[in-house]
């Protein structure tokens, strides 16, 4: 339709500002294994980058897989990782077209009239200024192809359930069988909410399908029922299943890394599902972006008491769909999906409090019942039938356009977002960045300083006073403490803690910080240590143990340096950091003690390995001998300097 082409041609003209913006956080620590093996230039580097991810338990190899069409090394320019999630943004509105008509034919709309309720509930949410923190944000890529597949499985799954009686007849039970299962499975390789899908094909069956069966006085047959039980069940039971060792924490109200409990985050997230519906029925030109730190924590139903009011009306409203789900479906299909779209980031799982990507796949369908609504009433003539909603077209379309200009200016991007979240720690760090790199070190400093007042507790806002204190050329000394105490508050580190500290500890070891010499790094070490040892977080002691070892080195002392080392890796002896170590020992030239060292290691399969993707990596990577020839290599290269130095010792000998 020319329609639905304009619309695609307006969402990505308005996001096209936006692509000049650079990465931002996660970006960095996503993307960057696009260059651990080097460039992805052949078939094994592809399988060792494909399973070297991090994120959830499945690595998210489809996510990164797709990050290949941008580049095949790192660093990257931002540009391409942009404008492919601009295109994947105009996709998914493609799906969703095909899907909401298809919703639209199902609620009882003609061809004609279900293909415009199609054109608007897709632009509706396509042209929403609500995604460009998706979009715009490289590695939400990842939410974006979950949402992909999604809207695909969901709309093949709808067209079949249309055109086909409901009985078991072979080919629709494994049509829908592959459908489900399938895209569903591509959905989790690219995100872990993917695993959603079953349970959104059940909310449209419980509502538009269920209509529509209703309407058409169709009977399913008996057998029907119970493979279309299992084809969606069984997901489900499963997501219940691996879901269950997290109810543990939420039972005993463990806070983990986090400073809330799992308990006390669900109760937040009844507020924090009402400001998301706030952002989507009335847009504004800016938001907090990435910054929602400043968000006060539920502790109890009073405490404060908007979390009752909050989660009293979604009862009301999750009541009222289901209950009115056959005379209202396309408004309880609406919300059902939005509330099961929620389930598994704006729950217990002790994950961030706030992200706006969270709703780009939950929100899909809120745009059905309005379109539905406002082509159905007959009170607006034809001039206010067509001129309201693209009034509010062009409203959101300029929305988006002003946020999309705002991502594309960093500097503007992090002054706006301090200036709107006055009250988020994070807002006021991010923007000290910027005047730090521009050698502004007092504003950076003010900045700094109100971030560690609005969160003493923040361990990056400490580690970046230090920065700040070294590049003014001053003793960093009671900086140094004050970090050394935020280390020690944490019960428990975490992944991105734990990086702080290697930050932290690198930073200084580089001698980047006056008055501080390697006796210094051992006492601030020790200092680490000593708190560490009350707690048992063997993670950070095996960090600690590491740059002790760099320090030995550094001063010459390799065996006492290969001690440390030895601590640092524990028991796991995994075989990249082995070869790392023997690579340190050869760079600091103690060729002689790298031999040795390589000689020493033995490559077993590594320990405690949680990540799918991690398995599948240690597997490859014996099944082909990857890490023996790295070895063998590594030898190779470490002999011949050593011949080299021969050579060179012979001659500066006196004859």
């Amino acid at each position: 339709m020319v329609a639905l082409a304009v619309v695609f041609a307006i969402a990505y003209l308005a996001y096209r500002p936006g692509l000049s913006g650079g990465f931002l956080f996660d970006d960095f620590t996503n993307l960057a294994a696009l260059g651990y093996q080097g460039a992805v230039d052949n078939l094994q580097k592809f399988w060792l980058y494909l399973l070297s991810g991090f994120a959830g338990p499945t690595g998210r190899p489809v996510a990164l897989a797709s990050f290949l069409i941008d580049a095949h090394t790192w660093p990257a320019d931002p540009w391409p990782f942009k404008h492919t999630n601009v295109l994947i943004h105009l996709a998914n509105g493609a799906l969703l077209f095909g899907l909401t008509r298809q919703l639209a034919r199902a609620l009882g709309q003609s061809a004609t009239a279900g293909g415009w309720v199609a054109v608007l509930a897709t632009a509706l949410w396509l042209l929403h200024p609500f995604w460009v923190s998706t979009t715009l944000y490289a590695v939400q890529r990842m939410t974006q192809l979950a949402t992909l597949f999604v809207l695909a499985g969901l709309w093949l799954y709808v067209e079949i359930r249309l055109r086909r009686a409901p009985t078991a007849a072979p080919w629709t039970v494994a049509s829908l069988l592959l459908t489900v299962w399938l895209f569903t499975l591509l959905a989790v390789l690219s995100k872990e909410n993917g695993a959603l899908l079953p349970l959104l094909a059940l909310v449209l069956e419980g509502t538009i399908l269920a209509a529509h069966t209703r309407r058409q006085d169709l009977i399913a047959t008996k057998a029907f029922r119970l493979w279309r039980a299992m084809i969606l069940g069984i997901p489900i039971l499963l997501l219940m299943y691996l879901l269950l060792p997290q109810t543990g924490a939420l039972m005993a109200g463990e806070p983990g890394t986090r400073d809330y409990t799992p308990g006390e985050r669900l109760l937040t997230q009844g507020r924090i599902l009402w400001d998301y519906i706030g952002h989507l029925a009335l847009p504004r030109p800016w938001t907090g972006g990435l910054f929602q730190d400043h968000i006060a924590i539920s502790t109890g139903l009073l405490s404060p008491w908007t979390t009752a009011l909050a989660w009293g009306a979604w009862l009301a409203v999750l009541g009222f769909s289901l209950a009115w789900r056959m005379r209202y479906p396309a408004f309880a299909a609406a919300v059902l999906f939005f509330l099961a779209g929620h389930v598994l980031e704006s729950s217990f799982i002790n994950l961030e409090l706030y992200f706006e990507h969270r709703n780009y796949l939950p929100s899909v369908l809120l745009g059905l019942p309005l379109a539905l609504f406002w082509l159905r009433w007959n009170r607006p003539d034809s001039i206010a039938r067509i001129l309201v909603p693209a009034l509010i077209l062009v409203l959101l379309t300029t929305l988006t356009f002003i946020r999309t200009d705002l991502w594309g200016n960093p500097f503007q991007q992090a002054l706006k977002w301090s200036q709107l979240q006055n009250e988020s720690a994070r807002a006021q760090h991010h923007l000290s960045d910027f005047w730090r790199d521009t050698g502004h070190f007092e504003e950076a400093e003010r900045l700094n300083n109100h971030a560690i007042q609005l969160a003493p507790e923040g361990l990056a806002w400490h580690i970046k006073a230090v920065f700040l204190a070294c590049e003014r050329q001053s003793s960093a000394e009671e900086e140094i403490l004050a970090a050394v105490r935020a280390v020690n508050r944490w019960e428990l580190l975490g992944t991105v803690q734990q990086h702080q500290v290697s930050t932290l500890l690198s930073y200084l070891h580089r001698n980047d910080c006056p008055y501080l010499d390697d006796q210094g790094m051992l006492a601030i070490i020790a200092a680490l240590e000593a708190a560490d040892e009350r707690r048992a977080r063997p993670a950070l002691q095996h960090t600690l143990n590491q740059w002790r070892g760099r320090i030995l080195l550094a001063q010459g002392d390799a065996r006492g340096a290969i001690t440390y080392f030895q601590e640092s890796i524990g028991e796991s002896s995994r075989p990249g950091q082995l070869l790392a170590i023997t690579g340190l020992l050869a760079s600091h030239s103690h060729l002689e003690e790298a031999l040795e060292f390589l000689d020493s290691i033995q490559f077993g399969t590594a320990q405690e390995r949680d990540r799918i993707s991690a398995r599948l990596f240690d597997w490859y990577t014996q099944r082909t001998g990857y890490f023996e020839r790295e070895r063998k290599s590594l030898r190779a290269t470490i002999e011949q300097e050593l011949r080299a130095l021969d050579k060179r010792t012979e001659k500066a000998l006196p004859k």
